[in-house]
């Protein structure tokens, strides 16, 4: 991909990685800005009657899923931790959108072996609802 985004423009494919990876870092940085769970009581009302308005499905805030991305051998000891079910290597990423499928929630940072529970029962939503903090 970087030879032919390098080729396209006219530069070097290591010119073009130095820019993929400087813009990749700057999005990220709005990741907060874009990228959050509803924030208050009438927000988390709006998405409830989001998803009820498409299947008549109450009480329902987000919709989670979790996919493995590929990636190449991160090599090291801990390798074989980030090989899949499926027999490659990969990050398990999880997402969680809104009826408008705007992504709510993304946890990218666990190997490809690990369970989708796992990840659940690791991430900062399930402690927002075990404290309370989001409520029905």
């Amino acid at each position: 991909m970087l030879v032919v985004c390098g080729d396209f423009i006219g530069i070097h494919k290591s010119t073009a990685s130095r820019i993929v990876k400087l813009v990749s870092c700057v999005i990220a940085t709005l990741r907060p800005q874009f990228i959050h769970f509803p924030r208050n009581e009438n927000d988390i009302k709006k998405t409830k009657q989001d998803f009820y308005n498409i299947a008549k499905f109450p009480m329902v805030i987000g919709a989670m899923d979790c996919t493995n991305v590929k990636i190449r051998s991160p090599g090291g000891d801990n390798a074989e931790a980030y090989r899949n079910r499926k027999h490659f290597f990969s990050i398990n990423v999880q997402t969680i959108c809104d009826a408008n499928l705007k992504i709510l929630d993304i946890v990218g940072r666990w190997p490809g072996s690990s369970h989708d529970s796992t990840i659940f029962s690791n991430s900062a939503i399930r402690g927002k609802f075990e404290r309370g903090e989001i409520k029905d």
